[in-house]
Protein backbone atom coordinates (compact mmCIF):
# COMPACT_ATOMS: atom_id res chain seq x y z
CA UNK A 1 0.00 0.00 0.00
CA UNK A 2 1.55 3.35 -0.77
CA UNK A 3 2.27 5.64 2.03
CA UNK A 4 -0.18 8.41 2.86
CA UNK A 5 0.23 11.61 4.94
CA UNK A 6 -0.84 14.44 6.91
CA UNK A 7 1.13 17.91 8.08
CA UNK A 8 0.12 19.92 10.89
CA UNK A 9 1.59 22.09 13.46
CA UNK A 10 2.14 21.80 17.44
CA UNK A 11 3.74 24.69 19.56
CA UNK A 12 5.19 25.94 16.49
CA UNK A 13 7.10 22.90 15.22
CA UNK A 14 6.20 21.18 11.95
CA UNK A 15 4.86 17.61 11.78
CA UNK A 16 4.69 14.99 9.12
CA UNK A 17 2.43 11.81 9.92
CA UNK A 18 3.12 8.91 7.31
CA UNK A 19 1.46 5.56 8.04
CA UNK A 20 1.98 1.76 6.16
CA UNK A 21 0.46 -0.94 5.71
CA UNK A 22 2.83 -4.07 4.82
CA UNK A 23 1.89 -7.31 3.79
CA UNK A 24 0.28 -9.22 0.49
CA UNK A 25 -1.89 -11.77 2.29
CA UNK A 26 -3.56 -9.72 4.92
CA UNK A 27 -4.56 -5.94 4.36
CA UNK A 28 -4.91 -4.11 7.49
CA UNK A 29 -5.01 -0.48 7.17
CA UNK A 30 -4.10 2.70 9.38
CA UNK A 31 -6.13 5.95 9.10
CA UNK A 32 -6.69 9.28 11.02
CA UNK A 33 -2.36 9.79 12.14
CA UNK A 34 -2.20 12.11 14.63
CA UNK A 35 1.40 12.91 16.30
CA UNK A 36 1.60 16.04 19.05
CA UNK A 37 3.77 16.55 21.76
CA UNK A 38 3.71 17.78 25.32
CA UNK A 39 4.33 22.01 25.33
CA UNK A 40 6.15 21.45 28.51
CA UNK A 41 7.62 18.11 28.41
CA UNK A 42 9.21 16.11 25.33
CA UNK A 43 7.01 12.96 25.51
CA UNK A 44 5.42 12.31 22.23
CA UNK A 45 2.03 11.27 21.49
CA UNK A 46 1.27 9.15 18.18
CA UNK A 47 -2.61 8.26 17.82
CA UNK A 48 -3.99 6.21 14.75
CA UNK A 49 -7.20 3.99 13.78
CA UNK A 50 -6.09 0.51 12.41
CA UNK A 51 -9.33 -1.06 10.29
CA UNK A 52 -10.15 -4.53 8.05
CA UNK A 53 -7.72 -6.57 9.90
CA UNK A 54 -5.46 -6.52 13.34
CA UNK A 55 -1.64 -6.26 12.65
CA UNK A 56 1.97 -5.87 14.36
CA UNK A 57 2.07 -2.20 14.59
CA UNK A 58 5.73 -0.47 14.39
CA UNK A 59 6.81 3.13 14.85
CA UNK A 60 9.67 4.86 12.95
CA UNK A 61 10.33 8.36 13.58
CA UNK A 62 11.90 10.82 11.15
CA UNK A 63 12.95 14.27 10.39
CA UNK A 64 13.49 15.60 7.19
CA UNK A 65 12.23 12.40 5.67
CA UNK A 66 15.56 10.33 6.88
CA UNK A 67 15.05 8.22 9.76
CA UNK A 68 16.36 9.27 13.38
CA UNK A 69 17.88 5.81 13.66
CA UNK A 70 15.41 2.79 14.90
CA UNK A 71 18.56 2.61 18.05
CA UNK A 72 16.42 6.26 19.03
CA UNK A 73 13.07 4.97 18.98
CA UNK A 74 12.82 2.20 21.73
CA UNK A 75 11.20 4.24 24.62
CA UNK A 76 7.65 3.21 23.30
CA UNK A 77 4.33 2.30 25.18
CA UNK A 78 0.48 1.86 24.25
CA UNK A 79 -0.15 0.25 21.34
CA UNK A 80 3.04 -0.45 19.79
CA UNK A 81 5.49 -3.35 19.02
CA UNK A 82 2.54 -6.25 19.26
CA UNK A 83 -0.40 -7.45 18.19
CA UNK A 84 -3.40 -4.66 17.84
CA UNK A 85 -7.07 -5.61 17.29
CA UNK A 86 -8.73 -3.58 14.03
CA UNK A 87 -11.83 -1.53 15.25
CA UNK A 88 -12.67 2.41 15.10
CA UNK A 89 -11.30 3.02 18.63
CA UNK A 90 -8.47 5.24 18.93
CA UNK A 91 -5.13 3.75 19.27
CA UNK A 92 -2.65 5.61 21.39
CA UNK A 93 1.18 5.42 21.04
CA UNK A 94 4.19 7.03 23.53
CA UNK A 95 7.28 7.97 23.02
CA UNK A 96 10.07 9.70 25.31
CA UNK A 97 13.05 10.95 23.15
CA UNK A 98 14.43 12.21 25.98
CA UNK A 99 15.26 8.59 27.43
CA UNK A 100 15.99 6.82 23.77
CA UNK A 101 17.12 10.25 22.28
CA UNK A 102 18.40 12.17 24.76
CA UNK A 103 20.07 15.52 24.28
CA UNK A 104 18.69 15.84 20.42
CA UNK A 105 15.77 18.56 19.70
CA UNK A 106 13.65 18.18 16.72
CA UNK A 107 14.72 22.10 15.54
CA UNK A 108 12.84 23.45 12.87
CA UNK A 109 12.65 20.79 10.51
CA UNK A 110 9.75 18.38 9.50
CA UNK A 111 9.28 15.29 12.14
CA UNK A 112 7.55 12.69 10.99
CA UNK A 113 5.73 9.79 13.22
CA UNK A 114 5.63 6.70 10.49
CA UNK A 115 3.18 3.78 11.88
CA UNK A 116 3.33 0.63 9.91
CA UNK A 117 0.99 -1.98 10.08
CA UNK A 118 2.37 -5.46 9.94
CA UNK A 119 0.20 -8.87 8.80
CA UNK A 120 -0.14 -10.78 11.87
CA UNK A 121 1.23 -13.62 9.36
CA UNK A 122 4.17 -11.59 8.13
CA UNK A 123 6.11 -10.05 10.77
CA UNK A 124 9.08 -8.04 11.35
CA UNK A 125 12.28 -9.59 11.93
CA UNK A 126 12.53 -10.13 15.66
CA UNK A 127 10.42 -11.28 18.12
CA UNK A 128 10.92 -10.85 22.17
CA UNK A 129 8.78 -12.97 24.38
CA UNK A 130 8.87 -11.53 28.29
CA UNK A 131 9.27 -14.55 30.38
CA UNK A 132 7.83 -12.79 33.55
CA UNK A 133 4.79 -12.02 32.02
CA UNK A 134 1.77 -13.94 29.97
CA UNK A 135 1.35 -12.91 26.81
CA UNK A 136 4.31 -10.21 27.10
CA UNK A 137 5.17 -10.56 23.00
CA UNK A 138 6.89 -7.70 21.07
CA UNK A 139 7.94 -7.16 17.85
CA UNK A 140 10.98 -5.07 16.41
CA UNK A 141 11.48 -4.33 12.65
CA UNK A 142 15.60 -4.76 12.82
CA UNK A 143 18.18 -5.45 15.51
CA UNK A 144 18.46 -1.82 16.15
CA UNK A 145 14.67 -1.28 17.34
CA UNK A 146 15.64 -4.06 19.66
CA UNK A 147 15.52 -2.66 22.94
CA UNK A 148 18.67 -2.02 24.64
CA UNK A 149 20.27 -3.50 21.61
CA UNK A 150 20.25 -7.86 20.76
CA UNK A 151 23.43 -8.13 23.47
CA UNK A 152 21.81 -6.93 26.59
CA UNK A 153 21.45 -10.03 28.96
CA UNK A 154 17.52 -9.50 29.30
CA UNK A 155 17.45 -11.66 25.96
CA UNK A 156 19.45 -14.05 27.97
CA UNK A 157 17.20 -14.79 30.78
CA UNK A 158 13.75 -12.86 31.39
CA UNK A 159 13.15 -12.90 27.80
CA UNK A 160 13.56 -14.70 25.12
CA UNK A 161 14.65 -12.97 21.61
CA UNK A 162 14.20 -14.57 18.08
CA UNK A 163 15.15 -13.59 14.71
CA UNK A 164 13.43 -14.23 11.55
CA UNK A 165 15.19 -16.42 9.05
CA UNK A 166 14.03 -15.39 5.30
CA UNK A 167 13.57 -19.24 3.61
CA UNK A 168 10.45 -19.31 1.91
CA UNK A 169 10.75 -21.09 -1.61
CA UNK A 170 14.95 -20.29 -1.41
CA UNK A 171 16.68 -23.32 -3.27
CA UNK A 172 19.99 -24.54 -1.11
CA UNK A 173 22.37 -26.96 -0.74
CA UNK A 174 22.36 -29.08 2.21
CA UNK A 175 25.07 -31.03 3.55
CA UNK A 176 28.65 -30.71 2.53
CA UNK A 177 30.61 -31.36 -0.17
CA UNK A 178 33.49 -33.80 -0.52
CA UNK A 179 36.34 -31.56 -0.39
CA UNK A 180 34.94 -29.81 2.56
CA UNK A 181 37.34 -29.79 5.51
CA UNK A 182 35.86 -32.53 7.99
CA UNK A 183 33.39 -33.55 5.19
CA UNK A 184 31.69 -37.02 6.87
CA UNK A 185 29.83 -39.48 4.21
CA UNK A 186 26.72 -38.72 5.70
CA UNK A 187 26.45 -35.27 4.91
CA UNK A 188 24.89 -36.04 1.91
CA UNK A 189 24.91 -33.05 -0.64
CA UNK A 190 21.55 -32.08 -1.66
CA UNK A 191 19.27 -29.34 -2.74
CA UNK A 192 16.19 -28.11 -0.05
CA UNK A 193 13.96 -25.75 -0.75
CA UNK A 194 12.16 -24.67 2.39
CA UNK A 195 8.09 -23.99 2.35
CA UNK A 196 8.11 -21.12 5.15
CA UNK A 197 10.09 -18.62 6.82
CA UNK A 198 10.84 -19.58 10.96
CA UNK A 199 11.56 -17.51 13.55
CA UNK A 200 14.78 -18.61 15.47
CA UNK A 201 16.12 -17.91 19.05
CA UNK A 202 19.37 -15.61 18.68
CA UNK A 203 20.70 -17.79 22.02
CA UNK A 204 20.66 -21.05 22.84
CA UNK A 205 17.92 -21.38 25.69
CA UNK A 206 19.73 -20.65 29.31
CA UNK A 207 19.42 -21.93 32.45
CA UNK A 208 17.43 -18.61 33.65
CA UNK A 209 14.82 -19.14 31.06
CA UNK A 210 14.25 -22.62 31.44
CA UNK A 211 14.06 -21.68 34.90
CA UNK A 212 11.14 -18.54 34.28
CA UNK A 213 9.20 -21.41 32.35
CA UNK A 214 9.81 -24.73 34.75
CA UNK A 215 10.56 -23.41 37.91
CA UNK A 216 13.13 -25.35 38.17
CA UNK A 217 16.77 -24.85 38.95
CA UNK A 218 20.04 -26.14 39.30
CA UNK A 219 19.25 -29.18 36.57
CA UNK A 220 22.47 -28.18 34.24
CA UNK A 221 25.76 -29.81 34.68
CA UNK A 222 27.23 -26.54 34.57
CA UNK A 223 25.43 -24.93 36.99
CA UNK A 224 27.90 -22.63 39.29
CA UNK A 225 26.52 -19.99 41.31
CA UNK A 226 28.69 -17.06 39.39
CA UNK A 227 27.56 -17.58 35.95
CA UNK A 228 24.79 -20.20 35.48
CA UNK A 229 22.06 -17.93 34.56
CA UNK A 230 23.75 -16.99 31.20
CA UNK A 231 24.87 -20.50 30.47
CA UNK A 232 23.09 -22.89 28.06
CA UNK A 233 20.56 -25.37 29.68
CA UNK A 234 21.52 -28.79 28.78
CA UNK A 235 21.13 -31.78 30.96
CA UNK A 236 17.69 -31.96 29.34
CA UNK A 237 16.30 -34.73 27.23
CA UNK A 238 13.82 -34.45 23.99
CA UNK A 239 11.09 -36.12 26.15
CA UNK A 240 11.81 -33.66 28.58
CA UNK A 241 11.10 -31.17 26.09
CA UNK A 242 8.38 -32.21 23.99
CA UNK A 243 6.65 -34.86 25.43
CA UNK A 244 5.28 -36.60 28.47
CA UNK A 245 7.80 -38.87 30.52
CA UNK A 246 7.12 -42.49 29.89
CA UNK A 247 9.43 -45.81 30.43
CA UNK A 248 12.46 -45.73 28.46
CA UNK A 249 11.15 -49.72 26.75
CA UNK A 250 8.49 -48.19 24.67
CA UNK A 251 8.84 -44.84 22.35
CA UNK A 252 5.45 -42.31 23.04
CA UNK A 253 4.04 -41.30 20.27
CA UNK A 254 0.90 -38.93 21.54
CA UNK A 255 3.36 -35.87 21.62
CA UNK A 256 5.42 -36.53 18.27
CA UNK A 257 5.82 -33.85 15.43
CA UNK A 258 3.43 -32.90 14.30
CA UNK A 259 1.67 -33.64 17.05
CA UNK A 260 1.29 -30.57 19.62
CA UNK A 261 4.14 -31.16 22.18
CA UNK A 262 2.71 -32.34 25.69
CA UNK A 263 1.27 -29.43 27.92
CA UNK A 264 3.70 -30.05 31.03
CA UNK A 265 6.60 -30.34 28.73
CA UNK A 266 9.02 -27.58 28.50
CA UNK A 267 7.26 -26.53 25.08
CA UNK A 268 4.26 -26.69 26.21
CA UNK A 269 4.54 -24.51 29.10
CA UNK A 270 5.81 -22.33 27.39
CA UNK A 271 3.30 -22.21 24.26
CA UNK A 272 1.19 -21.04 27.46
CA UNK A 273 3.26 -18.27 28.63
CA UNK A 274 4.03 -17.00 25.54
CA UNK A 275 -0.05 -16.56 25.04
CA UNK A 276 0.04 -19.31 22.20
CA UNK A 277 3.11 -18.94 20.04
CA UNK A 278 4.00 -22.07 18.21
CA UNK A 279 7.58 -22.87 19.55
CA UNK A 280 9.02 -25.85 18.81
CA UNK A 281 12.84 -27.31 18.10
CA UNK A 282 13.64 -26.66 14.86
CA UNK A 283 13.28 -29.31 11.64
CA UNK A 284 17.53 -30.45 10.95
CA UNK A 285 16.89 -28.25 7.60
CA UNK A 286 15.37 -25.02 9.22
CA UNK A 287 19.37 -25.44 12.21
CA UNK A 288 21.42 -25.99 9.42
CA UNK A 289 19.78 -22.93 6.69
CA UNK A 290 19.89 -20.65 9.84
CA UNK A 291 23.80 -21.92 10.66
CA UNK A 292 25.60 -21.27 7.21
CA UNK A 293 23.15 -17.66 7.41
CA UNK A 294 23.86 -17.16 3.41
CA UNK A 295 27.62 -19.39 3.59
CA UNK A 296 28.15 -22.34 1.24
CA UNK A 297 30.83 -24.95 1.78
CA UNK A 298 33.59 -24.68 3.61
CA UNK A 299 33.20 -22.01 5.46
CA UNK A 300 31.22 -21.38 9.00
CA UNK A 301 28.57 -18.46 9.65
CA UNK A 302 30.06 -15.62 9.64
CA UNK A 303 31.33 -16.33 5.99
CA UNK A 304 35.53 -17.45 7.59
CA UNK A 305 37.19 -20.67 6.17
CA UNK A 306 36.49 -24.00 7.81
CA UNK A 307 40.58 -24.60 8.76
CA UNK A 308 40.92 -27.86 10.70
CA UNK A 309 39.48 -30.99 11.66
CA UNK A 310 40.94 -32.08 15.05
CA UNK A 311 42.99 -29.53 15.75
CA UNK A 312 42.41 -25.53 16.92
CA UNK A 313 40.86 -23.46 14.29
CA UNK A 314 41.79 -20.23 14.69
CA UNK A 315 38.62 -18.76 12.76
CA UNK A 316 36.09 -20.96 14.51
CA UNK A 317 38.02 -19.59 18.34
CA UNK A 318 36.14 -16.28 17.60
CA UNK A 319 32.51 -17.80 16.95
CA UNK A 320 32.06 -20.51 20.38
CA UNK A 321 32.87 -22.61 22.35
CA UNK A 322 34.75 -25.73 21.72
CA UNK A 323 36.98 -28.41 22.87
CA UNK A 324 40.45 -26.27 21.64
CA UNK A 325 39.38 -23.00 23.28
CA UNK A 326 38.48 -23.73 26.70
CA UNK A 327 36.07 -26.34 26.33
CA UNK A 328 37.99 -29.18 27.79
CA UNK A 329 38.68 -27.98 31.03
CA UNK A 330 34.47 -28.45 32.36
CA UNK A 331 35.23 -31.15 33.69
CA UNK A 332 33.19 -30.42 37.00
CA UNK A 333 29.50 -30.17 37.12
CA UNK A 334 30.30 -26.37 39.08
CA UNK A 335 33.04 -25.44 36.34
CA UNK A 336 34.31 -22.12 36.11
CA UNK A 337 32.99 -19.66 33.43
CA UNK A 338 36.39 -20.26 31.33
CA UNK A 339 35.42 -24.26 31.09
CA UNK A 340 32.65 -26.03 29.84
CA UNK A 341 30.18 -24.27 28.37
CA UNK A 342 30.39 -20.24 27.85
CA UNK A 343 27.23 -17.71 28.46
CA UNK A 344 25.60 -17.40 25.44
CA UNK A 345 26.66 -14.73 23.20
CA UNK A 346 30.54 -14.41 24.71
CA UNK A 347 31.62 -14.92 20.98
CA UNK A 348 30.77 -13.13 18.01
CA UNK A 349 27.64 -13.47 15.85
CA UNK A 350 27.34 -15.71 12.57
CA UNK A 351 26.36 -13.16 9.57
CA UNK A 352 22.89 -13.12 10.53
CA UNK A 353 22.83 -12.14 13.90
CA UNK A 354 22.62 -15.66 15.45
CA UNK A 355 24.98 -16.85 18.51
CA UNK A 356 26.75 -20.26 19.79
CA UNK A 357 25.66 -21.98 16.47
CA UNK A 358 29.16 -23.71 16.32
CA UNK A 359 29.87 -25.48 19.35
CA UNK A 360 29.13 -24.50 23.18
CA UNK A 361 25.92 -27.21 23.30
CA UNK A 362 24.32 -29.44 20.71
CA UNK A 363 20.94 -28.41 19.94
CA UNK A 364 18.11 -30.89 19.77
CA UNK A 365 15.93 -31.04 16.64
CA UNK A 366 12.72 -32.24 15.17
CA UNK A 367 14.19 -34.96 12.98
CA UNK A 368 14.15 -38.81 13.82
CA UNK A 369 17.09 -40.35 12.92
CA UNK A 370 17.63 -43.46 10.08
CA UNK A 371 20.75 -45.65 10.83
CA UNK A 372 20.94 -46.12 6.84
CA UNK A 373 21.51 -42.10 6.08
CA UNK A 374 20.79 -40.10 9.29
CA UNK A 375 17.72 -39.11 8.08
CA UNK A 376 13.91 -39.85 7.11
CA UNK A 377 13.33 -42.10 9.95
CA UNK A 378 10.81 -39.63 12.19
CA UNK A 379 10.72 -39.53 15.77
CA UNK A 380 7.39 -41.40 15.19
CA UNK A 381 9.42 -44.69 14.50
CA UNK A 382 12.50 -43.78 16.17
CA UNK A 383 13.73 -43.89 19.78
CA UNK A 384 16.80 -41.25 18.01
CA UNK A 385 16.38 -37.86 17.17
CA UNK A 386 19.15 -35.66 15.63
CA UNK A 387 20.97 -33.52 17.13
CA UNK A 388 23.64 -30.38 15.51
CA UNK A 389 25.98 -27.32 15.95
CA UNK A 390 28.47 -30.00 18.59
CA UNK A 391 29.38 -28.50 21.82
CA UNK A 392 32.35 -27.35 24.70
CA UNK A 393 33.80 -31.16 24.05
CA UNK A 394 34.20 -31.09 20.41
CA UNK A 395 36.61 -30.96 17.96
CA UNK A 396 36.07 -28.32 14.68
CA UNK A 397 35.13 -31.14 12.26
CA UNK A 398 31.62 -31.47 14.28
CA UNK A 399 30.93 -28.04 14.75
CA UNK A 400 30.62 -27.50 11.22
CA UNK A 401 27.17 -26.16 9.78
CA UNK A 402 26.58 -29.76 8.15
CA UNK A 403 27.38 -31.78 10.79
CA UNK A 404 24.98 -34.05 12.79
CA UNK A 405 24.81 -37.19 14.65
CA UNK A 406 22.31 -39.14 16.67
CA UNK A 407 20.81 -38.59 20.43
CA UNK A 408 18.08 -41.03 22.40
CA UNK A 409 14.88 -39.06 23.37
CA UNK A 410 15.26 -40.22 26.69
CA UNK A 411 18.47 -39.59 27.85
CA UNK A 412 19.73 -36.06 29.69
CA UNK A 413 23.03 -35.22 28.04
CA UNK A 414 25.61 -32.70 29.66
CA UNK A 415 26.81 -31.38 26.19
CA UNK A 416 23.21 -31.27 24.54
CA UNK A 417 20.44 -28.02 24.77
CA UNK A 418 17.97 -26.31 23.34
CA UNK A 419 17.60 -23.75 20.12
CA UNK A 420 13.99 -22.30 19.58
CA UNK A 421 12.19 -22.23 17.03
CA UNK A 422 8.88 -20.54 15.44
CA UNK A 423 7.46 -21.78 12.04
CA UNK A 424 5.54 -19.12 10.32
CA UNK A 425 2.00 -20.26 8.40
Amino acid sequence: MKAKSKTWFVAGMAFAVAFVAKSDIATPSVSNVTMTQGETSRKVTVTYTLSDAPAIITLDVLTNGVSIGQENVWSLAGDVNKVVQNGSDTKAITWHPDKSWPDHKFGAGVVSAKVTAWAVNDPPMYLAVNLLQTGDVKYYTCAEAVPGGVTNNIYKTGSILMRRIYAKGIPWLMGSAGNEVGHMAREIQHEVTLTNDYYVGVYELTQKQWYYVTGESNRAFFNNTADWAERPIENVSFAMLRMNNYDNNTVQTAYAYPAEPYSGSFLGLLRTKSGGLKFDMPSVAQWEYACRAGNGDGKWGDGSLILATEAEDANLNGLGRYKRNGGSNGAQGVAAADGGTSKVGTYRSSDWGLYDMHGNVYEFCLDGWDASNGYGAGILISRMCIRKGASYADDPFACRSAFYTSADLNVCYPAVGIRLAITLQ
